[in-house]
């Protein structure tokens, strides 16, 4: 056994295999001792000869997914072995790995309302592929990017758990599973032969070829791929999806206050899914929007129709996943059944659809077909008791098999014979509380206590004893054991059966996955239709309308997730007013006092508009936004070997080089990573290149106060968050007002943190002590300037300025651009 395993072994060195043994999966040698720790089970060991111990541990077969969970989501991978042969005396069983379960390829993943993905990378010609599948929905799309920082982020948008790399080098993934590959070119699949690019094609079959080989599936029942680019959508980087909060809290990775969890009021899996695809890639197309608009406030309006809809759409099961596990043909009797109730509600659905009678609802009614053969197929074949496994006769409904009924029949005969016959011997015994049982070891007996023993000569009856207990002995006979190879033969007959019977259903079923994949899809869509009406209704949301001129229009606007967060409806709401030629909101206030939450409502507002959502305002109108880049918060990245202000510049410059005149920015406190002058110079310089070269809505909160006199350029305007000091006191009031503000309340907000008395005492002394040092400053550098201004002072200024037009700001480093500043303060 040892050597079998061994050999198997072999083939499987980066995975934990699970060595089937019984009702257990055993791990011998290293796989036992480091699984003992993961899982925290006992570690035994095993004879091996020669007085040798061979380290073992195992976890039972019918709770093995609890414990593979457990190592998928440590990124580890699991070969299962399985017993392939009947056993016979002498001779070892034969085994052989059937699976292979992978990060990106675990079939029980458990969050439900996300796609799992495996994805294949690819470098050929100065482009970078990336395939992804999700085998559990039988999702396949296709990318093709220009850069690997693109690809990079395009991998962690899609959260990626598990990656073939087939040529990429110098890449490392710390959080997630990588295998190797070489390419191989003649591979084949029937579902790609209509892709036109050859590569896409051939990547796909590779990756069909890796979920084949290690899943032991077919994959003739994947969706068409959809092959997509970055313009087709509005464009967001994972670093400000993340920063947005859009999918998950940025504290606790979490989907609980995120702007998904805000609008996702769907009742079905598929639908939640649906849903966070369309608010990751919301629309460009302002047609496609503007449907989406109509469908929304349809239902919006139709009140006790999405109500009932609701109801029914929360009895519909996870169907697009149900279809998948139908095609590798794993699906259960009792997920049948949950098939065939969600198929039920579809008439339902279509005909609350029918009564409201609007073109854009008749249309998606007309794409929600229902497989009426499959729903008769289930109805008639299916018992409605059915459970998860295959047992007791309890799979295929009475009236399905001519056959199968004749053994149930008898199966039901033989219990009204057991107790006839129970009937029969206690009147022949005359023992009243004789009874008729079963066990697994020899069958059927029958049963009399040991008091009513004493009054019976029990030989005279034909009984042989097969067991004596405490207080009763069992007993076998003639008739009762011909009895039971009668209803063993049938229970026997009817297992055989119902499996066949049930295996042959699967293979029917199978047919109208296709089906069942497109009656998802538009069941998801109609979820999310009614989900966003349900959201714009009970949270007060209105119908954004969009402009061609680049004006930006927007009254009482609300952060969507934080006004949820504030009781009693308190939330201070704010306007944005941007006319065509306002490039940039320069925005100053103290620290807490709002800056990032405005500048974070006015992106989810855009968001939210763009996928054809209602928007928190009572007025919206805007222009169509193709990318929304933000540089918020700062952080190093150690394992990269960047500090803060390194990462920060790298994240200004992508938003710089990739924006058009169409993107929406928002830059919060950019420079503060470094001097104070060196800060000023950057965020002015970026400033000005946003607002004469790019010229596209900019949101860009400071506290360096020199900025503020760039808001007498056209295309800049000073806006600030006010606060009021009373009695020593800073008062936040989060309204945002025309204008820079006039002081920065540092030393407030300090004394909000509860920073001690003493330190916030002398800070006061050493501020004013540093504004009259300025002032006499100020006065003093006037009158030298005044005196000594000459030609030669005004030369030295121009050349200044002759290097700093020089200076090619899109394609400078950070830090060429510090050097750069560097040599000009030397030079002044």
């Amino acid at each position: 056994m040892v050597e079998q395993y061994l050999e198997i072994k072999k083939n499987y060195q980066d995975c934990f295999l699970f060595y089937r043994l019984g009702d257990f999966y055993e791990m011998f040698f290293n796989d036992a001792i480091d699984a003992s720790k993961i899982l925290q089970i006992t570690l035994t060991s095993r004879d091996a000869g020669n007085k040798n111990k061979i380290p073992m541990c195992g976890v039972p077969y019918h709770s093995a997914n609890s414990y593979i969970d457990i190592l998928i989501n440590k990124g580890y991978k699991i070969a299962i072995c399985e017993q392939v042969s009947p056993p016979g005396v002498g001779k070892i069983v034969e085994r052989k790995v059937i699976q292979v379960i992978t990060p990106g390829t675990y079939m029980d993943y458990k969050n439900l309302n996300e796609n799992n993905y495996i994805g294949l990378i690819y470098y050929e010609y100065q482009k970078y592929y990336l395939i992804c599948i999700d085998i559990m929905t039988a999702d396949v799309k296709a990318i093709i990017l220009k850069s690997l920082m693109s690809l990079l982020d395009e991998i962690n948008k899609n959260n990626i758990k598990e990656l073939i790399n087939i040529n990429i080098k110098g890449i490392n993934f710390t959080d997630k599973y990588v295998t190797n590959k070489e390419i191989e070119k003649n591979l084949r699949y029937k579902n790609t032969e209509n892709i036109t690019d050859e590569v896409i094609k051939t990547l796909i079959n590779n990756l069909y070829n890796y979920v084949e080989k290690t899943q032991s599936i077919g994959v003739e029942n994947f969706k068409n791929v959809k092959i997509y680019n970055k313009n087709e959508y509005l464009y967001m980087t994972s670093y400000s999806l993340k920063n947005l909060e859009v999918i998950q809290n940025i504290n606790t990775n979490s989907k609980k206050g995120s702007l998904l969890s805000v609008i996702d009021k769907t009742k079905t899996s598929h639908g939640s899914r649906k849903l966070k695809q369309w608010i990751e890639s919301p629309l460009i197309d302002i047609y496609k929007i503007k449907n989406r608009q109509e469908i929304v406030s349809i239902f919006l309006d139709e009140f006790f129709i999405r109500y009932e809809l609701q109801k029914k759409l929360n009895d519909i099961c996870d169907i697009e996943r149900l279809s998948s596990k139908i095609s590798y043909g794993l699906i259960t009797p009792k997920e049948l059944i949950n098939l065939k109730n969600s198929l039920k509600k579809i008439p339902e659905i279509k005909n609350n659809l029918k009564i409201i009678n609007k073109k854009e609802i008749n249309i998606l009614n007309e794409k929600i077909i229902l497989p009426e053969e499959l729903l008769l197929l289930l109805d008639n074949a299916i018992d409605d008791k059915a459970g998860q496994v295959l047992k007791n006769g309890n799979i295929i409904k009475y009236g399905y098999n001519e056959e199968l009924d004749k053994y149930k029949d008898a199966k039901k005969n033989a219990d009204i014979m057991l107790l006839n016959v129970e009937k029969e011997q206690k009147e022949k015994t005359g023992i009243k509380n004789l009874k008729i049982g079963f066990n697994k070891v020899f069958g059927y007996y029958v049963e009399i206590s040991k008091t009513s023993l004493k009054n019976v000569n029990i030989e005279n009856f034909g009984y042989i004893r097969k067991q004596t207990l405490s207080n009763c002995e069992r007993y076998i006979f003639e008739d009762l054991k011909k009895l039971e190879e009668y209803i063993i033969n049938s229970n026997q007959k009817i297992e055989e059966l119902e499996t066949n019977i049930f295996n042959s259903v699967k293979e029917k079923v199978k047919k109208y996955v296709k089906k069942i994949q497109i009656l998802a899809n538009f069941i998801s869509e109609l979820d999310v239709y009614i989900s966003l009406s349900s959201v714009a209704e009970e949270y007060g949301y209105t119908k954004p309308t969009f402009n061609s001129n680049k004006k930006l229009d927007i009254n009482e606007a609300r952060h969507p997730i934080v006004e949820r967060m504030i009781e009693n409806n308190v939330y201070i709401k704010n306007d944005f007013k941007m006319q065509s030629d306002d490039n940039i909101l320069l925005i100053t206030g103290p620290n807490m006092s709002g800056k990032s939450t405005y500048m974070r409502q006015l992106a989810l507002i855009v968001i939210l508009a763009q996928m054809g959502s209602y928007v928190p305002c009572s007025k919206a109108n805007l222009p169509i936004f193709d990318k929304i880049f933000t540089r918020i918060g700062a952080s190093d990245d150690l394992a990269g070997g960047k500090s803060t202000f390194m990462v920060e510049m790298i994240e200004a410059k992508n938003a710089l080089v990739e924006s058009t005149e169409n993107s929406l920015l928002i830059f919060d406190e950019i420079g503060r990573g470094t001097s104070t002058y060196d800060g000023i110079a950057l965020a002015r310089a970026i400033l000005e290149y946003i607002n004469t070269k790019i010229k596209c809505k900019t949101l860009f909160s400071t506290h360096y106060h020199e900025l503020t006199k760039l808001g007498k350029n056209n295309g800049i305007k000073n806006i600030h968050v006010t606060a009021k000091e009373e009695n020593g006191e800073l008062i936040f009031l989060y309204k945002v007002a025309k204008g820079a503000i006039e002081k920065s309340y540092g030393i407030h907000v300090a004394k909000l943190a509860n920073i001690p008395d003493e330190i916030i005492s002398n800070a006061n002394k050493i501020l004013k002590k540093l504004e009259n040092d300025s002032k006499k400053f100020n006065y003093n550098k006037k009158s030298e300037l005044g005196m000594c201004q000459n030609n030669s002072s005004q030369d030295k200024y121009r050349n200044l300025a002759k290097k700093l037009q020089s200076v090619d700001i899109m394609n400078t480093t950070p830090l060429q651009a510090i050097k750069i500043i560097d040599e000009l303060k030397k030079s002044l």
